[in-house]
């Protein structure tokens, strides 16, 4: 098969659609010579800032001469994107071979694996014969059900938790948190970021019954004299453990801040298991070169456009929080926004609301995504100025109207980023 046709059949797993567990991984991995059990690993869960904490981390650790691999979704131009070896995304021919050995094991299974299962599998093989010595791996969704739920982690690690695919996770915060607290083992430590009360009181109870060691991050690192620009933020990092001094961080966002202190927390860890200490300056190498885009990423700086991710209401929150640190109260910004069916739609709008003078509403070519007009009736009772236009249209039109605004922002899902950042991505489902 060529590249599009194996793109093809790994992605018509998609349609078996999402099936929480655990038994078919260990069916699979079985089968392929359990591969998770030849690199070690950091496993991150959580409802926001996790694919951040992910980069961060697996940045570092490549800094400080580790042969390091990184799983995270979804994509945003292509597959290989979710499977990095030392940084840099798969290569097709490796991404082929490790597919097929997956396919010459799938007779001996209970039932085919979907989508995610498939991936999962696909980046152990690869980082196992890639000889990496330590992962870094993002959960799809939740954590005791996730299918990356099937290693022994040198630290997990739980981000802010928020409400998201509670049709499976549950329609609390307490419900949600139990499914991502599932990623704790027995004495292996777990760093949490800041949390609601009532998710952090869950992961505290569960941390105490499988004596786990549990490190907050946000009352473990301090960090002070943080200054913003549209080229990034400085920040100075101090824990009890060392003075990091001023590093700088690429990514945009007050909210990168909890990210970069629980990335922090976690690699004091992970150094701490290894027998050192981390360096401030392999800290500030790795920071400094990290990439994550889409994160409010930074697409021009005269007039301003910025390109989020952000896609529920906590992101949305978090985004306008930066637009108004970044361009003042006063400062109202032309939107482009697409949604999926599947997410809080009327309450990723009402988060940016206050940042609105204008609402370009499209839709992305996926069968989760929710019409354009769909999302215009949301905008519209937010009481927000709203056109509607096919893609293509919309680009131009944000052309014209950011004469008239004090910046643009594109942001509502991963499948706009990557749409916006470039055609003919592969038309992959985020689990």
């Amino acid at each position: 098969m060529n590249r599009e046709e194996k793109l093809a059949a790994l992605f018509s797993r998609t349609h078996a659609g999402i099936k929480p567990g655990l038994g078919l991984m260990h069916e699979l991995l079985g089968a392929l010579d359990n591969p998770q059990s030849r690199f070690l690993c950091v496993h991150v869960a959580g409802t926001n800032g996790k694919g951040s904490v992910c980069a961060m981390i697996e940045a570092v650790l490549r800094e400080a001469g580790l042969r390091t691999g990184r799983f995270t979704s979804p994509h945003l131009l292509r597959v290989n994107e979710r499977i990095c070896l030392n940084g840099v995304p798969i290569s097709d021919d490796a991404l082929h071979a490790m597919l097929g050995k997956i396919e010459a094991v799938e007779a001996s299974l209970s039932r085919p694996p979907t989508f995610f299962e498939t991936l999962t599998a696909l980046a152990f093989l690869a980082f196992a014969e890639a000889e990496v010595q330590i992962a870094v791996l993002e959960t799809g969704m939740g954590g005791r059900l996730d299918c990356t739920n099937v290693v022994s982690p040198l630290v997990s690690v739980i981000t802010r938790i928020d409400f998201d695919h509670m049709a499976f996770l549950g329609n609390t915060l307490p419900e949600i948190a139990a499914e991502k607290a599932g990623i704790i083992k027995a004495e292996h430590p777990v760093v949490m970021a800041p949390q609601a009360e009532e998710a952090r009181e869950v992961i505290v109870r569960t941390a105490a019954a499988m004596s786990a060691p549990l490190l907050e991050s946000g009352a473990h690192v301090s960090l002070s004299g943080r200054r913003q620009s549209l080229e990034g933020q400085r920040v100075h990092v101090e824990t009890p453990e060392a003075d990091y001094g001023t590093l700088r961080l690429p990514l945009l966002g007050a909210f990168q801040m909890e990210a970069l202190a629980t990335a922090v927390c976690a690699l004091e860890q992970v150094f701490g298991i290894f027998g050192s200490a981390l360096s401030p300056e392999i800290l500030k190498k790795g920071m400094e070169a990290l990439s994550w885009p889409a994160r409010c990423q930074v697409l021009q700086t005269d007039p301003p456009l910025i390109l989020d991710v952000a896609h529920n209401p906590a992101g949305a929150s978090a985004l306008s929080d930066t637009l108004l640190e970044l361009f003042g109260r006063k400062a109202k910004g032309v939107f482009v926004v697409g949604h999926m069916r599947d997410k809080d739609a009327e309450g990723f709008l009402r988060g940016i609301a206050p940042r609105v003078a204008h609402c370009i509403c499209t839709s992305v070519e996926t069968d989760r995504a929710l019409p354009a007009e769909a999302l215009a009736e949301h905008a519209k009772r937010l009481g927000l100025r709203v056109e509607v236009r096919a893609l293509a249209e919309a680009k131009s039109r944000l052309s014209e109207r950011l004469a008239d605004a004090d910046f643009g922002c594109i942001a509502g899902s991963v499948y706009l980023a990557g749409a916006w950042l470039g055609p003919g991505m592969d038309a992959g489902e985020s689990p």
